[in-house]
This record gives C-alpha cells, structure tokens and sequence, in this order.
C-alpha cells in the first residue's frame, strides 16, 4: 500500500469515527464519502481494507461499520451514556474503553451472563458501583476467529 492510500485510509477511519461520536452510530459509506468529498467507491475500497486490518469490522456481505472499537455500529446488551449520549458497546471490556476514549464519565449498564444487568458508573475516570470480575468466554488468540460472535 502506499503512502496516499494509507493517509486516506486513516482519514476514513477518522470520519467514521468522528461521526460515531457526534451520532452514536458509524455513517453509510455514502455519508462518509460527502463528509469527505470523494466518491463512494473510494470509501468502499478504505473501509474494504480498513476491515482487512482490523481498524474496524463490517458486517459481513456488506459495508456497514459493526465495530469501531470500543464502539458497536449496532444496539447491543452493553449500553454506556455519556456526553448526553448513548453509546453501544460490543462486550464488557469495550464499556471501560468508550469513557476512556470520550474522556468522560459515564453510566453502564451491561449483562452478566445469567439473564441480568449490573449498572456500574466511570466518575472521574474511577470505575464505581461495581467490584466484581470480567470474564472473558475465550483466549484473547481466539477473538478474531469470529469477533463479532465473541
């Protein structure tokens, strides 16, 4: 890859990501494309080789963002507000991760495996209202076999 197709990548990446902040949710190859002013098929092709690097997941067959991490692109079990917004994470350890990368506090809510939620707050960058344990079902060398079934 070269030089200019590794910067528009990373200026995709960064719409994609900005939007997700301002919308909660990750724009359409389209929306990226007009914020950016190129075409679409330029767009297609980033996110096509952004996935391939794992800077985020589409949906599988299609071109829609499903992860940007710490963010899911789709309603999940694990919902963090902050900012007067509601984010979706796509696991536990991604809740931690949207407060820290918003820099602010926020309130989680989020499964605990047995048909419950717990509610727990990030205040100050401090986890509060929780003490308890994350587990995580498979190895960390096992989460990209199927990222968004892990």
């Amino acid at each position: 890859m070269d030089n200019d197709s590794e910067l528009f990548d990373w200026t995709v990446r960064n719409a994609v990501y900005a939007t997700i902040l301002e919308r909660t949710v990750p724009p359409t190859v389209d929306e990226t494309a007009a914020a950016l002013g190129v075409s679409p098929d330029d767009v297609r092709f980033a996110y096509e080789r952004l996935n391939g690097r794992h800077a985020f997941f589409l949906t599988p067959g299609s071109h829609d963002v499903r992860m940007a991490h710490p963010f899911s692109g789709v309603p999940t079990a694990f919902r963090v507000e902050a900012d007067d917004r509601t984010y979706w994470a796509n696991c536990a350890w991604d809740t931690l991760g949207i407060p820290a990368a918003l820099h602010a506090d926020a309130r989680i809510e989020a499964p605990t495996g047995g048909g419950e939620s717990i509610q727990f707050a990030i205040e100050a960058g401090q986890l509060t209202g929780w003490d308890g344990v994350v587990h995580f079902p498979l190895p960390f060398r096992r989460w990209y076999d199927d990222l968004i079934e892990t």
